[in-house]
C-alpha cells in the first residue's frame, strides 16, 4: 500500500530520508511484520539505534539494524519468562504462529537477533533496577556481583538477625541457624 514509517521526524517528512533494508521486520506482540523504514539523514540526525529507540523499538544490533523488536514485546515476554518460565524458543514459535499458522509462508528466522535482544533487554532492566544509570560510572562502573539479588532467608547481621545473636542462649540459638533441608530425592 505503500506506507513508509519515517523516523526522528514528528509529523513531517524528512528533506534527506535514508531508507532501510527492503527485508526490515519488527517483531510485535502480534506477529512478525515486514515494515517500510526510512531513518533521518539529515545532517543533526541521531544514530539510527537512537531513531528507533526513541520510536520504542529495540534494534538487535546497533551498527545495522535489519530487525527490531517493540517494546511491548519485550515486555511480555520478560513477564512470561518470570512468572510461567517460557522458554524464548516457544516465545518465538507462537510469533510465527500468529503470522502464519498455516506454516506454508513462515517469516526468515529472527530467532538469534530476539534471543539477543531478550538479554540485553533483561540486563538493561537489571541495572535500572539497582540504580546504575545515575551512577557517576554508568554501567561500566558495575562490579561482578552487584547485581545479585541477595536471598532473603539466608542470616545476615545487621539485615535480618537480631541484635546479640552470637550471645543468645544455648537453648534459643536454633533461631539464627541457618537451615538446609536435605532432599529425599
Amino acid at each position: 500500500m505503500g506506507l513508509r514509517v519515517q523516523l526522528n521526524h514528528l509529523s513531517n517528512p524528512c528533506a534527506n530520508p535514508e531508507p532501510c533494508h527492503v527485508d526490515f521486520r519488527v517483531l510485535h506482540d502480534n506477529g512478525i511484520h515486514d515494515i517500510n523504514l526510512d531513518f533521518c539523514g539529515c545532517e543533526c540526525a541521531q544514530p539510527k539505534y537512537i531513531q528507533l529507540l526513541q520510536r520504542k523499538l529495540f534494534p538487535s544490533t546497533q551498527a545495522n539494524p535489519h530487525t527490531c523488536a517493540t517494546f511491548s514485546l519485550l515486555k511480555t515476554f520478560h513477564l512470561l519468562n518470570f512468572t510461567s518460565k517460557i522458554a524464548i524458543y516457544d516465545f518465538y514459535r507462537s510469533l510465527e504462529r500468529l503470522t502464519d499458522n498455516t506454516g506454508l509462508h513462515l517469516p526468515k528466522s529472527r530467532y538469534r537477533p530476539l534471543m539477543r535482544m531478550t538479554l540485553q533487554w533483561q540486563h538493561l532492566k537489571l541495572l535500572k533496577q539497582h540504580g546504575r544509570g545515575h551512577d557517576k560510572s554508568g554501567a561500566a562502573g558495575t562490579k561482578p556481583g552487584e547485581l545479585a539479588i541477595q536471598c532473603p532467608t539466608c542470616p545476615r547481621p545487621g539485615v535480618n538477625l537480631p541484635e546479640g545473636w552470637k550471645d543468645a542462649p544455648l537453648s534459643e540459638q536454633y533461631v539464627s541457624r541457618l537451615r538446609i533441608l536435605k532432599s529425599s530425592y
